[in-house]
């Protein structure tokens, strides 16, 4: 049993003290830096040892009003991509920067197989959600889907897991589904801007539209880059009913 297979089954423990219950889950399953993989002392809620610490970037300074990308302070509030851009979701907040321990920890989470590094994004990105959308009253959370052949190679989605938690800490029913994505549709890795839209056009559809129509949907994804597959998934669920998207990502990449 690894570490979130044991804190996925610690949320319905409520009745036992959380601070005794993280130790004793962090005996069973020793904490560990989600960057360099360093052993943490058993008492340790970190997410990160003292050194990948350093490395930690928020994104809470001034961001853009759509995308939630870091912008200059003398900038006003829209960037430069937002304005040459047709926007299908309302807002995008990202709880990180793409870079150092965060960038290295989310790398571990897909491609060694650290699922349970999605549990703990879960969680953080949770409280960024609360935060940011708090007024907002959603009937469903949704995730950006993989292609059937990326997620039988990587085992698990990894958006889907963070959706998940969010998912059971907020009390919004999650709906896996509904959005899907189309076979043999290229990853978006290594493209720029120019064809990471015109790659990821129509690459997504819908089934069950009828639970669309008229709600309001937290769509959840582990990196925004440039946006364009968050919004190719936006425009879809709205083409077929829905009220409006907004989106929440793990980490953002900074503007060009």
């Amino acid at each position: 049993m690894n570490k979130y297979d044991i804190q996925v089954w610690s949320i319905n423990w409520g009745v036992c003290n959380m601070k005794l219950k993280d130790y004793l889950l962090n005996i069973i399953a020793p904490p560990r830096c989600m960057s360099c993989n360093t052993r943490m002392p058993l008492d340790s809620n970190a997410l990160f040892c003292f050194e990948c610490s350093k490395q930690y970037k928020r994104n809470d300074q001034n961001t853009c009003s759509i995308c939630g990308k870091p912008i200059s302070e003398n900038s006003d509030k829209t960037c430069r991509d937002c304005k040459s851009t047709k926007i299908y979701y309302v807002k995008n907040v990202s709880r990180y920067l793409y870079k150092g321990c965060i960038k290295n920890a989310i790398q571990n989470m897909k491609f060694k197989n650290r699922m349970w590094i999605a549990y703990e994004f879960g969680k953080v990105l949770c409280d960024t959600v609360k935060n940011e959308y708090g007024d907002i009253d959603f009937d469903m959370v949704l995730y950006v889907p993989m292609t059937p052949i990326s997620k039988r190679v990587r085992g698990f989605n990894q958006s889907a897991e963070i959706a998940q938690v969010i998912s059971e800490k907020l009390n919004i029913p999650i709906y896996d589904k509904i959005l899907y994505k189309k076979a043999g549709v290229k990853t978006q890795s290594g493209l720029n801007r120019k064809d990471r839209i015109e790659n990821i056009k129509n690459a997504f559809i819908v089934r069950h539209s009828d639970l669309l129509v008229d709600k309001t949907i937290l769509l959840i994804d582990d990196v925004f880059t440039t946006g364009s597959t968050v919004n190719e998934c936006a425009r879809t669920l709205k083409k077929n009913g829905a009220l409006a998207v907004y989106t929440a990502t793990v980490a953002t990449v900074k503007l060009d």
